[in-house]
């Protein structure tokens, strides 16, 4: 299952259909000025798992916005929750990629809703996806700091 991230329907923090162009333009017209934080999650919600990824625009000392998309799939594919987890790390290194090619802006943090603790069952998943996330040359951040992921995208995912 590939997603086509340009093709999904964005829109702005206040749920305003928005293009991906027009995130893009924004993106860039902030390129100096603000971080740039990507995230997945993902809920089985009746038949199907939907995923949400967002593009979170932080501004240190002036606060942020944030743009997302949903996808749906079907659940029998993705019962699994390693599987699940490692196609939400893909998703969003999907983003990454789309957002560095298009803006110039090489450095977005990838944020990942998995639990390094071994008390959690994401943690089964930590080393292939973190590693996975760092050899496409991003940061990667985890739980608890992982607001990117397990805030925002997780709101939409339900």
């Amino acid at each position: 299952m590939s997603l086509d991230i340009e093709s999904l329907t964005w829109c702005d923090a206040s749920s305003n259909v928005i293009g991906i162009k027009e995130v893009m333009n924004r993106i860039r017209s902030k390129k100096e000025e603000c971080q740039i934080h990507i995230g997945c999650d993902s809920h089985f919600v009746q038949n199907k798992c939907v995923f949400a990824i967002v593009i979170a625009l932080y501004e240190p000392g002036n606060g942020g916005t944030y743009f997302f998309a949903r996808h749906r799939a079907g659940r029998e594919k993705l019962s699994n929750m390693k599987i699940r987890l490692l196609k939400e790390t893909e998703f969003a290194i999907s983003l990454a990629s789309l957002v560095s090619d298009k803006t110039g802006k090489k450095d977005p943090y990838v944020h990942l809703d998995i639990n390094p603790d071994k008390r959690f069952k994401s943690s089964q998943v930590f080393t292939s996806a973190t590693s996975w996330v760092k050899s496409q040359g991003y940061e990667c951040v985890v739980k608890p700091e992982s607001w990117a992921s397990s805030w925002l995208a997780d709101s939409y995912a339900k």
